[in-house]
Protein backbone atom coordinates (compact mmCIF):
# COMPACT_ATOMS: atom_id res chain seq x y z
CA UNK A 1 0.00 0.00 0.00
CA UNK A 2 0.96 3.61 -0.29
CA UNK A 3 1.24 5.58 2.92
CA UNK A 4 -1.66 7.40 4.53
CA UNK A 5 0.13 10.63 3.57
CA UNK A 6 0.07 9.82 -0.13
CA UNK A 7 -3.42 8.48 -0.80
CA UNK A 8 -5.16 11.90 -0.40
CA UNK A 9 -2.83 13.48 -2.97
CA UNK A 10 -4.80 11.91 -5.82
CA UNK A 11 -8.24 13.36 -4.92
CA UNK A 12 -6.62 16.76 -4.36
CA UNK A 13 -5.20 16.64 -7.89
CA UNK A 14 -8.39 15.27 -9.44
CA UNK A 15 -10.47 17.96 -7.75
CA UNK A 16 -9.08 20.45 -10.29
CA UNK A 17 -10.37 18.49 -13.31
CA UNK A 18 -13.94 18.10 -12.06
CA UNK A 19 -16.55 20.83 -12.68
CA UNK A 20 -15.88 23.37 -9.93
CA UNK A 21 -19.51 24.42 -9.64
CA UNK A 22 -20.37 20.84 -8.61
CA UNK A 23 -17.73 20.45 -5.92
CA UNK A 24 -16.93 22.28 -2.71
CA UNK A 25 -14.10 22.21 -0.18
CA UNK A 26 -16.30 19.89 1.92
CA UNK A 27 -16.53 17.43 -0.99
CA UNK A 28 -12.75 17.59 -1.39
CA UNK A 29 -12.27 16.86 2.32
CA UNK A 30 -14.62 13.87 2.14
CA UNK A 31 -12.86 12.68 -1.04
CA UNK A 32 -9.50 12.84 0.72
CA UNK A 33 -10.94 10.79 3.58
CA UNK A 34 -12.41 8.31 1.08
CA UNK A 35 -8.94 7.76 -0.35
CA UNK A 36 -7.75 6.47 3.04
CA UNK A 37 -10.87 4.58 4.22
CA UNK A 38 -10.06 1.29 2.40
CA UNK A 39 -7.13 0.65 4.74
CA UNK A 40 -9.46 0.43 7.71
CA UNK A 41 -9.60 -3.25 6.76
CA UNK A 42 -6.35 -3.75 8.68
CA UNK A 43 -8.50 -3.73 11.83
CA UNK A 44 -9.50 -7.26 10.83
CA UNK A 45 -6.05 -8.48 11.83
CA UNK A 46 -7.00 -7.84 15.46
CA UNK A 47 -9.86 -10.30 14.98
CA UNK A 48 -7.83 -12.99 13.23
CA UNK A 49 -8.91 -12.15 9.68
CA UNK A 50 -6.08 -13.08 7.33
CA UNK A 51 -5.02 -10.86 4.46
CA UNK A 52 -6.16 -13.36 1.81
CA UNK A 53 -9.74 -13.38 3.19
CA UNK A 54 -12.34 -11.24 1.35
CA UNK A 55 -12.62 -9.08 4.49
CA UNK A 56 -8.84 -9.02 4.95
CA UNK A 57 -6.39 -6.34 3.90
CA UNK A 58 -6.85 -5.27 0.26
CA UNK A 59 -10.08 -7.24 0.10
CA UNK A 60 -13.65 -5.94 -0.09
CA UNK A 61 -12.81 -2.38 0.99
CA UNK A 62 -10.45 -2.09 -1.98
CA UNK A 63 -13.06 -3.13 -4.56
CA UNK A 64 -14.90 -1.23 -7.27
CA UNK A 65 -18.20 -2.18 -5.63
CA UNK A 66 -17.11 -0.74 -2.26
CA UNK A 67 -15.99 2.50 -3.91
CA UNK A 68 -19.32 2.84 -5.73
CA UNK A 69 -21.42 2.12 -2.65
CA UNK A 70 -19.37 4.40 -0.39
CA UNK A 71 -19.53 7.24 -2.91
CA UNK A 72 -23.29 6.89 -3.29
CA UNK A 73 -23.98 6.64 0.45
CA UNK A 74 -21.81 9.63 1.30
CA UNK A 75 -23.32 11.70 -1.48
CA UNK A 76 -26.83 10.90 -0.27
CA UNK A 77 -26.14 11.39 3.44
CA UNK A 78 -23.79 14.39 3.34
CA UNK A 79 -24.53 16.30 0.14
CA UNK A 80 -28.15 15.63 -0.87
CA UNK A 81 -29.30 19.09 0.27
CA UNK A 82 -26.40 20.90 -1.39
CA UNK A 83 -26.77 22.64 -4.73
CA UNK A 84 -24.09 20.43 -6.26
CA UNK A 85 -24.87 17.89 -8.96
CA UNK A 86 -25.15 14.62 -6.99
CA UNK A 87 -23.85 12.58 -9.94
CA UNK A 88 -20.64 14.61 -10.09
CA UNK A 89 -20.19 14.46 -6.30
CA UNK A 90 -20.79 10.72 -6.28
CA UNK A 91 -18.38 10.20 -9.19
CA UNK A 92 -15.70 12.26 -7.43
CA UNK A 93 -16.10 10.26 -4.20
CA UNK A 94 -16.11 6.98 -6.15
CA UNK A 95 -12.89 7.88 -8.00
CA UNK A 96 -11.30 9.15 -4.77
CA UNK A 97 -12.05 5.84 -3.03
CA UNK A 98 -11.04 3.69 -6.01
CA UNK A 99 -7.76 5.57 -6.38
CA UNK A 100 -6.62 3.81 -3.21
CA UNK A 101 -6.96 0.36 -4.77
CA UNK A 102 -5.36 1.47 -8.02
CA UNK A 103 -2.34 2.89 -6.21
CA UNK A 104 -2.04 -0.31 -4.17
CA UNK A 105 -2.02 -2.27 -7.43
CA UNK A 106 1.09 -0.28 -8.40
CA UNK A 107 3.03 -1.29 -5.28
CA UNK A 108 5.70 -3.98 -5.19
CA UNK A 109 4.40 -5.91 -2.18
CA UNK A 110 1.42 -7.57 -0.60
CA UNK A 111 -1.03 -10.08 -2.01
CA UNK A 112 -2.74 -7.90 -4.58
CA UNK A 113 -6.13 -6.18 -4.59
CA UNK A 114 -9.54 -7.90 -4.71
CA UNK A 115 -10.81 -5.40 -7.27
CA UNK A 116 -13.93 -7.41 -8.12
CA UNK A 117 -14.99 -8.29 -4.54
CA UNK A 118 -17.55 -9.37 -3.40
CA UNK A 119 -17.98 -11.27 -6.68
CA UNK A 120 -14.42 -12.61 -6.70
CA UNK A 121 -11.58 -12.68 -4.20
CA UNK A 122 -8.91 -12.97 -6.92
CA UNK A 123 -6.16 -10.46 -6.17
CA UNK A 124 -4.66 -8.24 -8.86
CA UNK A 125 -1.58 -6.10 -9.41
CA UNK A 126 -0.71 -4.01 -12.44
CA UNK A 127 2.06 -5.57 -14.54
CA UNK A 128 4.23 -2.53 -13.76
CA UNK A 129 4.68 -1.95 -10.02
CA UNK A 130 7.12 0.92 -9.37
CA UNK A 131 5.86 2.10 -5.94
CA UNK A 132 7.61 0.78 -2.84
CA UNK A 133 5.07 -0.85 -0.55
CA UNK A 134 4.59 0.93 2.77
CA UNK A 135 4.64 -1.08 5.99
CA UNK A 136 1.53 -1.29 8.14
CA UNK A 137 2.19 0.60 11.33
CA UNK A 138 3.62 3.99 12.17
CA UNK A 139 6.77 2.81 13.95
CA UNK A 140 8.10 0.90 10.94
CA UNK A 141 7.38 3.85 8.66
CA UNK A 142 9.76 6.16 10.54
CA UNK A 143 12.92 4.34 9.59
CA UNK A 144 15.44 4.27 6.77
CA UNK A 145 12.94 2.16 4.82
CA UNK A 146 10.33 4.87 5.39
CA UNK A 147 12.58 7.37 3.64
CA UNK A 148 12.86 5.04 0.63
CA UNK A 149 9.09 4.67 0.56
CA UNK A 150 8.48 8.43 0.64
CA UNK A 151 11.00 9.00 -2.18
CA UNK A 152 9.19 6.38 -4.24
CA UNK A 153 5.77 7.88 -3.50
CA UNK A 154 6.96 11.39 -4.31
CA UNK A 155 8.33 10.19 -7.64
CA UNK A 156 5.41 8.01 -8.71
CA UNK A 157 2.40 9.69 -7.06
CA UNK A 158 3.09 13.20 -5.76
CA UNK A 159 4.88 14.54 -8.86
CA UNK A 160 2.34 13.19 -11.40
CA UNK A 161 -0.48 14.43 -9.15
CA UNK A 162 1.15 17.87 -8.96
CA UNK A 163 1.23 17.88 -12.76
CA UNK A 164 -2.48 17.05 -12.95
CA UNK A 165 -3.22 19.69 -10.31
CA UNK A 166 -1.25 22.31 -12.22
CA UNK A 167 -2.78 21.45 -15.61
CA UNK A 168 -6.29 21.32 -14.12
CA UNK A 169 -5.84 24.82 -12.71
CA UNK A 170 -4.37 26.14 -15.96
CA UNK A 171 -7.34 24.80 -17.94
CA UNK A 172 -9.77 26.23 -15.37
CA UNK A 173 -8.11 29.67 -15.39
CA UNK A 174 -7.72 29.96 -19.16
CA UNK A 175 -10.51 27.64 -20.36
Amino acid sequence: MCSVLTHPVVPIALFTVFPQEALSPAVLLVGAACSVVPDLDVIGRQFGIRSNHMLGHRGLTHSIAFAAVLGAILTYTLFRSSHADPWVVSLFLFVSTLSHALLDMLTNGGQGVALWAPFSNVRYFFPWRPIEVSPIGVRRFFSRRGGQIMRSEIRWVWLPSAGIYFLGNVVRWYG
